[in-house]
C-alpha cells in the first residue's frame, strides 16, 4: 500500500473526525442528528484506516494521531454510564422545572378545563340531588352512607395496587398528551372528563361523614400526582397549539419544533408519577387508627410546597448565580 497516496485520499475524512470531536468535546448537545450519524460513519472509517496504516508499517507519527484520534471519538460515541447520568440529573436540575416555567400558559389552562368541570358538579350536585345518580359510580352513595370507604382495599395488597396505580397515571398521562395530536380537542376532552368524574365523586364523598378521610387520602399523594397528570394535559395543548396557530411556519414544521419541549415535558412527569404512585400505595391509604388524617394534610401540604420550591426556583438564574456564589 502505497501509504502517501492512502494518506491524501483520506486526509479530509481524519479532519472532519477531528473538528466533530472537538465540538462534540465542548458541548456534545450543540451536534445536530445529522453530525452524530456522520460522525459515527467516520468513526467506524477511521478505524479502519488505523488497522491498514498498522499494518503498512506507517511513520510512528501518523500512527499516534490516527490512533488518538479513534480514542478520542470513541469516548465521545460510547460514553460512560456515568456521563448519561449526568446529563438526566442536569434535566431534572435544570432543564424540566425551567421547561414548567416556560410553559406555563397551556399548563394553566389544562388546570382551568379539568377544574370548570369539577366545579360545575359541585354546583349542580349541591342543586339537584338527583344529578349525582347520572355521573357517579352507581351504589358509591350506599357505601359511603355505611361508612365504606373503597380506598382503603388497597391496604391488603400495597405492593400490587401501587404498581398499578403508577402504571396507570403514567398511561393517563400519555394519553392526555398524545390525544393533543387531534388539534388539542382530545385533551381537552380527557381533561374534561376527568374532571366531571373527580368532580362527582368529591361532592358525593362531601354529603357523607366520610369527608375528611378521603381528602387525607387524596392530599398526599394529589400532590405530585395532580400536577404531573396536568403537565401532561399542557402538553397535549402545546400540540394541538402548533397545529392550530402554527404562525409564519408550516403546520409539519411547527409540529416538530414544539413536539420536542412537550415530549420532555411529558417525559420528566414519569418519576414524579412513580412516586405518586408509591405514596398512593403505601401511605394514603392507611387507617386513621395507623396514621391519623391531620398528619396525613401535613405530608401532603409539605410535598406539595417542596414540589412548588422545585418548579419555581430549580435551574433559574437566581439559583445558579446562588450555585455559582457557594
Amino acid at each position: 500500500m502505497d501509504v502517501t497516496q492512502f494518506v491524501e485520499q483520506h486526509r479530509s475524512d481524519w479532519e472532519r473526525l477531528d473538528q466533530l470531536v472537538a465540538h462534540a468535546s465542548r458541548a456534545l448537545g450543540g451536534l445536530s442528528k445529522v453530525d452524530l450519524r456522520e460522525m459515527g460513519a467516520l468513526y467506524r472509517q477511521v478505524s479502519s484506516d488505523l488497522a491498514r496504516v498498522q499494518s503498512a508499517d506507517a511513520d510512528p507519527a501518523l500512527l499516534e494521531y490516527l490512533n488518538n484520534l479513534v480514542v478520542r471519538a470513541h469516548g465521545i460515541i460510547y460514553q460512560p454510564e456515568q456521563t448519561r447520568l449526568r446529563h438526566l440529573g442536569a434535566f431534572f436540575a435544570r432543564e424540566f422545572p425551567a421547561l414548567i416555567r416556560q410553559e406555563w400558559r397551556p399548563i394553566l389552562l389544562a388546570l382551568v378545563v379539568a377544574v370548570l368541570p369539577a366545579f360545575w358538579c359541585y354546583l349542580m350536585g349541591n342543586l339537584d340531588p338527583q344529578f349525582l345518580s347520572t355521573v357517579a359510580p352507581p351504589g358509591m352513595r350506599d357505601r359511603l352512607e355505611r361508612g365504606e370507604l373503597w380506598v382503603y382495599r388497597i391496604n391488603p395488597i400495597k405492593p400490587a395496587a401501587s404498581s398499578f396505580i403508577m402504571t396507570n397515571n403514567i398511561a393517563v398521562t400519555f394519553t392526555f398528551f398524545a390525544l393533543g395530536i387531534a388539534f388539542g380537542a382530545g385533551t381537552l376532552w380527557g381533561l374534561v372528563t376527568n374532571g366531571i368524574h373527580f368532580g362527582s365523586i368529591a361532592v358525593l364523598v362531601g354529603q357523607t361523614r366520610m369527608a375528611r378521610e378521603f381528602w387525607a387520602f387524596v392530599v398526599p399523594h394529589g400532590a405530585l400526582e395532580i400536577p404531573a397528570i396536568l403537565i401532561g394535559g399542557g402538553a397535549g395543548f402545546i400540540l394541538g397549539a402548533a397545529l392550530l396557530l402554527p404562525g409564519d411556519l408550516r403546520r409539519k414544521d411547527a409540529l416538530v419544533m414544539r413536539s420536542r419541549v412537550a415530549v420532555k415535558l411529558v417525559l420528566g412527569c414519569v418519576p414524579i408519577l412513580v412516586i405518586a404512585g408509591i405514596i398512593e400505595g403505601f401511605f394514603s391509604p392507611l387507617p386513621p387508627a395507623t396514621m391519623p388524617p391531620g398528619a396525613k394534610f401535613l405530608v401532603g401540604t409539605t410535598i406539595f410546597a417542596l414540589f412548588l420550591l422545585y418548579v419555581l426556583q430549580a435551574g433559574s438564574a437566581r439559583q445558579r448565580r446562588m450555585t455559582k456564589s457557594q
